[in-house]
């Protein structure tokens, strides 16, 4: 699980124009390690679990999140059009309530499909809660991983789900 939260009155700021490149994390063993090239020709995206855009009010912020330890396969139309609207949706609670915590999670089934030289594991799908406690405000979101995806069409409330699934 990846979580983060929002001050909203830094969300939609800045929005600094200029993205970073992807990098491999040093930090982590190299047995751990992702790197650009294990998604090329993959037929998989770049997903972030933080996106950027909700950081982009800080150079050196957004920096962070292009780190390939915060990077999954995800499906094109997934990634780019369908849990994108999941991630404007915690802008805009931010704004609204002025914050918001977020809890990312990643779903792999027992025998992952692999890519790339590193052998990076494919999630079958992941999931997304929006919260704050003290505005009593909660909402999750799933979406499956399906490189088929259609996103004509696709709505937000259609990946909505019980939120006490999600931890179990």
């Amino acid at each position: 699980m990846y979580s983060y939260t929002l001050d909203g009155s830094k969300v939609n700021a800045v929005n600094i124009k200029k993205r970073s490149k992807f990098y491999t994390e040093k930090n982590l063993p190299n047995l751990y390690r992702s790197h650009n090239k294990d998604y090329t020709n993959s037929g998989y995206d770049r997903g972030h679990l933080a996106n950027d855009a909700s950081f982009d009010y800080d150079e050196k912020v957004v920096v962070k999140t292009y780190t390939m330890a915060n990077i999954i396969p995800q499906a094109p139309n997934v990634n780019q059009k369908t849990w994108i609207k999941a991630e404007e949706l915690e802008r805009s609670v931010a704004v609204s309530l002025g914050s918001v915590s977020v809890l990312n999670g990643v779903v792999y089934s027992l025998n992952p499909l692999r890519i790339g030289k590193n052998k990076i594991a494919v999630p079958d799908a992941f999931w997304k809660m929006i919260y704050n406690d003290k505005e009593n405000y909660k909402k999750c979101f799933y979406y499956e991983n399906d490189l088929m995806a259609v996103a004509k069409g696709d709505k937000l409330k259609s990946h909505l789900v019980d939120c006490d699934g999600l931890l179990k």
